[in-house]
């Protein structure tokens, strides 16, 4: 009968269970029905609870705030409330519950009441916060350490990082030794025994390298160190460099020495052992260590230094001459034992590391231990040396979170993330829930770096960072990846829906201004989202989906996010065939250079003509330059295929008769190289050409990325004898300062100007300014993009001195290009 109830079936079923409490309210949020696993959660039976109102198990404070309201609400407005927080059960205690309500309405909508479903989560909260106390306790430790040298080493040897420590100890400081080999602190007989390289390759191939020896610090004194180099390896087990810890211990290894010496020659000179044990004793007591010496038999204490006392004694309690197990707190006598059975009669060095509850607290203890006989041979005694090495462990700790946290803002790092990542999604394959993953760019943020310096870009991605973590849930993992690149971990997923309103929430938050030593910064956000499957993902997978969408959301006008979709994945894959193809086409010599004309208004001629490069693939056909420029930019093949552009147009006009110019446009990204000068010079010293034919056009966008830099640029380009168009003015920030900061030989008139100008006045009011402008600056101008009689003859009027255009020619391949007008030009 149940099999032919669904109702009755679904109603059985919700009563069975007894690890969630799962109840319906109606409308007005009373109790309805009450399930056993409700019944032990919170104490009431069904008789007790059923017609009450659901705000009872909340606590006063939620109740006066009015949240049983406010969390209905939500859920009648939204389909869905879900929230952890603390609840009462009859008895008064509290527990942490996680809440889900979920409003039901019938098939026309209307709202019949709400489904209620709370799960006891207080030991997974406890242990939650716990774990946060342990960490901000041991964060808080391994930030107190300042007696190390921790840095790191590339997978060469080379130092990449140094810290406080480090300068303090060696006398570098971090600008003049990041870069240098390590050898630098090796002593030349070492260096030439090849000790450095040694080390690197144990480290390398046990994964760790420990040792003691001579060092040297800047001023060229030696101190003798101890030194452990770990290998620090990503997930894939690949090798990405070294962490180096190095320790002062030349006091600790002078006065062990000593010590050694002393009890030699107190063995070797037993008869004079009373001249000598003021020596010894001071020695002793003087060492850093902890120093005990027992009689074998009796575990009688006959040495006890001043350091073994603090360490290990009661209060006001002198050790010397009573038994370790009757005077010591019961975990350091079990501690002793341990060592003084474990000695032999030359053991080399110290043994591991053990956490000891001493007389100071809980401490981490290194021992080595030496078995001799006493010096009246009335029996065997053991020498303990003890070290309180929790400051040295704590260093490599911190070396543990560095090698996963970013070092500005301490956010995890790209190793962290995906190991989050990978957890994410084994747990979501567990619960039948999603993950979703956001990757995150700041729009402009270059721009800010290159104006302010990265000082100001520092405090802003530590500002960005602090907002971001402030809009994201506990469970979530928020990570720098590198620069300005930050990426999201959205465990626990059901709905894209909630992927895109963290996004939201994100470019929300990074949306006010950010206001630092008295300036004011507003930047944008794009935000990629991915989200797995239900058939599986890869952490690689999701990261490239994101990355993807990431690159969709900058096309579509930044600032705001996109969602991966498959037909992303085949425009990247398009993308990525066209630098493929690129990078064959410049060896296969597919790219050729077509010619437009360029007309002189004073000379009724045309004095020159641009140079434009096209791309006829063997199988596509041709391929816009729109379609290949920015692949080539982004992935670096502008360099080689503007100086190709530069070498064939150089060439071609070397060829003409008249004298005409030749202009090639250069790409801003080419300003990033420091050999763009030298490329000029040799291309127009190959094919011969005057320089003075030579025009070079640029955007504005080359005056706002690393401006100064790019002023020096265009100023040796100048002297090469070259001329400097600015090309697309007024399309852009149009500042007047990038004419008072360079001398342009020509301003180009952007076509969308000429296109209009006999039907937006505004177009015509920007042209009449520019030309009045360059006339006035002794500044050539050309318009672009002229196509009809009309338009010519109003920018003669408003004094244009060069034209180009369809109106005169399209750009053709050199053996077809225009080579004289076919027209004569009239006006003022």
């Amino acid at each position: 009968m149940t099999s032919d109830n669904p109702d009755l079936m679904y109603r059985l079923l919700v009563q069975g269970v007894v690890d969630y409490a799962i109840y319906m309210l109606t409308p007005d949020g009373v109790v309805s029905s009450w399930n056993a696993g409700a019944q032990r959660a919170k104490g009431y039976t069904a008789d007790e609870i059923v017609g009450q109102h659901y705000a009872r198990f909340y606590q006063d404070d939620d109740r006066q705030a009015g949240l049983p309201a406010k969390n209905l609400e939500i859920a009648t407005r939204t389909g869905r409330f879900e929230d952890q927080g603390w609840r009462v059960r009859r008895d008064g205690s509290a527990f942490w519950a996680h809440v889900v309500i979920d409003a039901i309405r019938d098939d026309a909508g209307a709202l019949l009441g709400f489904a209620k479903i709370t799960r006891d989560c207080t030991e997974q909260r406890q242990a939650e916060l716990a774990q946060r106390e342990q960490e901000r306790r041991y964060r808080y430790l391994i930030q107190g350490v300042t007696d190390y040298a921790i840095y790191m080493l590339d997978t060469d040897g080379h130092v990449v990082n140094w810290n406080a420590g480090a300068e303090r100890a060696k006398g570098y400081k971090a600008a003049e030794i990041v870069g240098q080999h390590f050898s630098v602190f090796y002593t030349e007989p070492d260096r030439r025994a090849g000790l450095p390289r040694q080390a690197l390759e144990t480290a390398r191939s046990e994964a760790r390298f420990e040792a003691e020896g001579w060092r040297l610090r800047k001023d060229g004194t030696r101190f003798w160190t101890s030194v452990v180099i770990d290998a620090i390896r990503d997930d894939d087990g690949q090798l990405i460099g070294f962490a180096k810890i190095t320790r002062d211990i030349t006091e600790r290894h002078e006065q062990q020495r000593k010590l050694v010496e002393a009890k030699d020659l107190a063995e070797a000179y037993s008869r004079q052992m009373g001249s000598l044990s003021h020596f010894l004793d001071s020695v002793i007591a003087n060492i850093p260590a902890s120093v005990l010496v027992l009689d074998v038999a009796s575990r009688t204490i006959l040495l006890a230094n001043q350091q073994a006392q603090r360490l290990f004694a009661q209060a006001y309690v002198d050790l010397k001459g009573l038994v370790a197990g009757d005077c010591l707190s019961p975990s350091v006598a079990e501690y002793i034992a341990c060592q003084a059975e474990t000695s032999a009669p030359a053991r080399i060095g110290f043994g591991d590391a053990v956490l000891v509850q001493t007389s100071v607290g809980p401490r981490s203890l290194r021992s080595r231990t030496v078995l001799g006989k006493q010096p009246d041979g009335e029996g065997d005694y053991v020498l303990i040396i003890t070290e309180d090495v929790t400051d040295e462990l704590a260093a490599y700790a911190q070396i543990h979170h560095m090698a996963q946290h970013d070092g500005l803002t301490n956010l995890p790092n790209r190793n962290l993330f995906n190991e989050r990542l990978k957890d994410a999604i084994a747990h979501g394959a567990d619960d039948g829930s999603g993950v979703g993953i956001l990757c995150l760019d700041l729009d402009n943020f270059k721009n800010i770096n290159d104006a302010f310096g990265h000082g100001f870009g520092d405090k802003i991605l530590l500002m960005l960072a602090s907002r971001l973590r402030k809009t994201l849930r506990d469970q979530d993992t928020l990570a720098r990846l590198g620069g300005d690149e930050f990426a999201v971990v959205l465990p626990r997923v059901k709905r894209l829906e909630e992927a895109q309103q963290a996004a939201q929430r994100l470019i929300e938050a990074v949306a006010p201004a950010f206001s630092i030593d008295g300036h004011s910064f507003a930047v944008g956000i794009s935000i990629g989202i991915a989200l797995s499957t239900p058939a599986g993902n890869t952490a690689e997978q999701l990261l490239q989906y994101a990355d993807m969408a990431l690159y969709e959301a900058k096309r579509n006008g930044r600032n705001r996010h996109e969602v991966f979709r498959p037909e992303l994945e085949a425009a990247a894959r398009v993308r990525r065939q066209i630098e493929i193809d690129l990078r064959r086409a410049l060896h296969r010599g597919e790219l050729q250079m077509h010619y437009q004309p360029i007309i002189e208004k004073a000379g009724n001629r045309i004095s020159g003509y641009e140079a434009l490069i096209r791309w006829q693939h063997p199988e596509r056909g041709p391929i816009s330059p729109i379609d290949f420029i920015p692949i080539a930019e982004e992935t670096g093949l502008i360099h080689e295929l503007g100086a190709r552009a530069l070498n064939l147009a150089c060439q071609e006009a070397a060829t003409w008769s008249n004298g005409e110019t030749i202009a090639v446009n250069l790409s801003p990204i080419q300003f990033k190289s420091s050999e763009l000068v030298s490329m000029v010079a040799l291309a127009l010293a190959d094919a011969g050409l005057a320089a003075e034919r030579l025009e070079l056009e640029i955007t504005e966008s080359v005056l706002l990325d690393n401006s100064d830099g790019n002023i020096r640029t265009l100023k040796a380009l100048k002297k090469l004898g070259v001329r400097i168009s600015l090309d697309d003015f007024g399309t852009g920030y149009s500042s007047l300062s990038y004419l008072r900061s360079f001398p342009f030989d020509k301003i180009k008139i952007d076509k969308s100007f000429v296109q209009e100008i006999g039907e937006s006045r505004e177009a015509m009011a920007i042209i009449r300014a520019i030309t009045g402008l360059s006339s006035s600056l002794l500044i050539e101008t050309t318009a672009e993009g002229v196509e009809t009689e009309e338009q010519l003859r109003r920018l003669m009027e408003e004094g244009c001195s060069h034209f180009q255009g369809y109106l005169f020619g399209r750009p053709e391949a050199a053996e077809n290009r225009v080579q004289r007008l076919d027209r004569q030009m009239t006006g003022p």
